[in-house]
């Protein structure tokens, strides 16, 4: 694995917290911003993000357990467990201002800004709502059951990437080649847990429908266009649960929202925390 290196506007730091040691990259200064990945991916792939928003913001976006440079228990990774992850984090940077999340963040940013919500000013779901249909996560489950063997070199880590998204652009691509796969014998594997995954996965369907019923939490719901996670029923099913909800659709992009329109998504985000 090339870690990606800080840079003048983004450094590296370890978080020691009361569960485990997590993996940030943190830039600006400001409001606090955490910033969630989704699952297989890690605090990297927001960096065009980062860039964008510490213009006027601390931002800081962190490695779940189990994925990138964080701590990878051999078990623990229930819904609950992501939400007492995110609090144990706040307990060491402070209150956020919002808590931003893709695709499985978007699920834990939801669930933690329902139980904290003196601790939250506000929720960004980037491609991740209530009532997605069954069949999304039977798909990702056998997906994950077949089974990714050892990539050969590097040129098969791109077309491995590439064929979960052609709208990812090359930077994208690049970024999570070089940081989100590993090179060991017979090949290059994900830095990922095998066992966090599967067990992420086990559980990946948590009802969020309380959490953006039953709450106050000033809340946005964001949707690719052409994604085939989020439905848009499920999307439209997600902003009928309560009459405050945002919603904002980005086209040009599917399911990987924030490495396809990194400067629409931080604009979005911008505008709804003021």
């Amino acid at each position: 694995m090339i870690t990606a290196p800080a840079t003048d506007a983004i450094t590296v730091e370890r978080l020691e917290t009361s569960r485990l040691t997590v993996s940030a990259r943190v830039a600006g200064e400001g409001e606090l911003l955490l910033l969630l990945h989704g699952i297989t991916a890690g605090a990297v792939v927001w960096d065009p993000v980062i860039a964008n928003l510490s213009r006027d913001h601390r931002v800081v976006a962190i490695d779940q357990r189990g994925h990138g440079a964080t701590d990878h228990p051999g078990s623990g990774y229930s819904a609950q467990d992501y939400v007492d992850d995110v609090a144990a984090v706040l307990d060491v940077i402070g209150p956020a201002r919002a808590v931003i999340g893709h695709s499985l963040g978007g699920r834990n940013a939801i669930l933690a800004g329902a139980a904290m919500p003196e601790r939250i000013g506000a929720v960004v779901s980037i491609d991740y709502a209530a009532t997605i249909e069954p069949g999304v996560f039977s798909a990702l489950r056998e997906a994950r059951a077949a089974g990714e063997g050892p990539l050969p070199d590097v040129e098969s880590v791109h077309r491995a990437i590439r064929a979960r998204s052609s709208l990812l652009p090359d930077d994208a691509v690049e970024r999570r080649a070089h940081n989100l796969y590993v090179e060991q014998e017979g090949g290059f594997r994900p830095v990922a847990s095998a066992a966090a995954i599967g067990h992420t996965l086990e559980s990946m369907d948590a009802d969020l429908v309380p959490a953006l019923r039953d709450t106050r939490m000033p809340t946005m719901l964001m949707r690719g266009s052409e994604s085939p996670f989020l439905s848009e029923a499920a999307f439209m099913r997600s902003l009928w649960l309560r009459g405050d909800l945002a919603g904002a659709i980005v086209s040009g992009a599917d399911h990987f929202v924030p490495e396809q329109q990194p400067d629409e998504v931080a604009e979005l985000i911008r505008r709804f925390v003021a």
